[in-house]
């Protein structure tokens, strides 16, 4: 059978320079079974961590035999890329279908929209979020990059909703750029920090919360109270 090589994603205006070989011609076959090694591989890597985990024990995780997983990656570092550039494709198509919702809303509800979304996706996704952090400083460069080029895109659509706000009025803001990241990094402490964290609250109290601490950042001090009772209590 011929080997073939299969580019992962054309994504962010370039074609990533990684191919992952494969004895299968079938796209679709590839696609399923590379989700089903993705999603067995961080099981095991977060229980054994990545220097540990041998390919047998994927294989295992994945109910494959070695052989066939063997038949859609050749080593562990292929697993890692596959892991990253999903979650990369994740980021962008949920946050591109996010921002469709948020600007046809006004900045505040578009604001609070963002914030839920992106915090539940981060307790849903948060293995993947625990995994990547441990492992990102063993990706060659360029494969990081499309890591921060998806954190860029999904901070661009949080900075757009601030930029938004503060020109209508309903934001006081310094730093927009600054403030998105600030949001962000809050969203991902709920995974990054679960170890305390989710054995104290629960996901629903957490955001919540958040809410109500960003918005009494950035809501002119004159209307803070009162908008906030109101979210607060329509939530």
């Amino acid at each position: 059978m011929t080997v073939t090589s299969v580019n992962i994603f054309i994504q962010y205006g370039y074609i990533v320079a990684r191919t992952i070989r494969t004895f299968s011609n079938d796209k679709k076959l590839i696609e399923e079974r590379r989700s089903e090694i993705i999603n067995g591989a961080i099981e095991v890597f977060l229980k054994k961590g990545y220097e540990e985990t041998t390919m047998a024990e994927i294989a295992k995780a994945c109910d494959m035999s070695k052989g066939l997983l063997y038949h859609y990656v050749s080593c562990k570092d292929d697993i890692l890329y596959l892991i990253a550039y999903d979650q990369a494709e994740g980021t962008r198509r949920g946050f591109g279908a996010m921002q469709e919702r948020c600007d046809k809303m006004a900045p505040t509800e578009a604001l609070l929209e963002y914030i839920r979304s992106y915090y539940h996706i981060v307790h849903d996704t948060q293995d993947y979020q625990v995994f990547l952090n441990q492992v990102a400083a063993k990706l060659p460069r360029a494969d990081r990059q499309i890591l921060f080029d998806a954190d860029n895109y999904a901070r661009n659509i949080l900075d757009a909703i601030l930029k938004r706000g503060v020109e209508s009025g309903e934001f006081e803001i310094e730093d927009t750029v600054l403030m998105a990241h600030n949001i962000l990094l809050m969203g991902r402490v709920w995974a990054d920090r679960r170890w305390f964290l989710q054995k104290t609250y629960n996901s629903e109290y957490y955001i919540k919360t958040q809410i109500k601490y960003i918005l009494k950042s950035i809501l002119p001090s004159n209307k803070a109270a009162d908008r906030i009772s109101e979210i607060l209590r329509d939530s």
